[in-house]
């Protein structure tokens, strides 16, 4: 039921909340911190190997570390931390985090794919690492006791490739955001580095940031459907509707590293255990896809 202050002596609130509202947080990320850094790179022939200046190529292994396109389910797991970046205090360190992002990726033709998402994250104990579902926490703004909820979404949206880059939508609900990223290379890595452009109606600040790694000789190696990634991702949101954070009170970061399993059931088992229990239609969703 407690919340945890991180230690800020050199984090400057105001410069905090305005990186985020600018969009300046690919920083933290690994991202390049100005667009002159980024077109240095693109004309940088040494950081590059010669798929990434072909749209088509990038694209394909943009999904291929994203996915598997044999239509198999790809978990991207990870851990980090959940902060509170408050308009009137210091940031707070209220949860540690541990999730994943499960996504199939289906091929439906035209050179566009289908993305399926589910994201199941659990918020544990800062301390003592326990997970809190279903546990009383007591908000650190209003002093409301209150119960703690996993994170559950999904989604399923289009993605592909036009001249603004790597565009993603839902038809259904209007939602379509423009994906952008820089490719480079160095000895035995390939590495984007990226942020996803969202819609204006969406909540303001909300920003997500991405730095993927991937092996450099399998990156250019078309053959394999997927390759492997360990990545590095913050986003930039409201915070979660359970926590009944006054209007106003800040913004939260979610920051994490994790890779790209091979399957569900390399997962945690304490974790499979809770996600099965708050997401019992998983089990339909996972199918075969489940085992290696």
């Amino acid at each position: 039921m407690r919340s945890y202050p991180l230690d800020t002596t050199l984090v400057n609130r105001r410069g905090l909340l305005g990186a985020a509202g600018l969009g300046l947080l690919p920083a933290i990320a690994g991202m390049p911190p100005a667009p002159g850094f980024a077109a240095e790179l693109e004309d940088s022939p040494e950081l590059q190997d010669p798929w990434m200046r072909e749209p088509r190529k990038a694209f394909h292994n943009f999904l291929r570390s994203q996915g598997d396109l044999s239509g198999r389910i790809s978990p991207q797991w990870w851990r980090g931390a959940y902060l509170a970046i408050y308009e009137d205090r210091h940031p707070e360190l209220l949860f540690r985090l541990e999730g994943c992002e499960m996504k199939r990726i289906v091929d439906i033709g035209r050179g566009e794919y289908q993305f399926q998402y589910r994201i199941f994250t659990l918020f544990r104990d800062p301390e003592t690492n326990e997970a809190l579902s279903g546990q009383p926490w007591r908000n650190p703004v209003t002093g409301e006791e209150l119960t703690v909820e996993p994170n559950i979404s999904g989604a399923q949206r289009i993605v592909l490739l036009d001249e603004r880059g790597i565009v993603e939508r839902d038809e259904n609900s209007g939602f379509e955001a423009v994906i952008h990223l820089l490719w480079t290379a160095q000895g035995a890595y390939a590495m984007h580095n990226g942020y996803k452009d969202r819609p204006e109606s969406r909540p303001v600040p909300m920003k997500e940031f991405a730095t993927g790694f991937l092996d450099r000789a399998a990156a250019a190696d078309f053959a394999a459907p997927r390759l492997e990634l360990r990545f590095n991702s913050t986003f930039v949101a409201p915070f979660q509707r359970w926590m009944r954070m006054p209007a106003g009170a800040g913004i939260a970061v979610w920051h994490a590293s994790g890779h790209k399993a091979r399957d569900v059931e390399s997962l945690p088992s304490e974790y499979l255990k809770q996600m099965f229990q708050h997401r019992p239609e998983m089990t339909d969703w996972i199918g075969e896809d489940g085992k290696a």
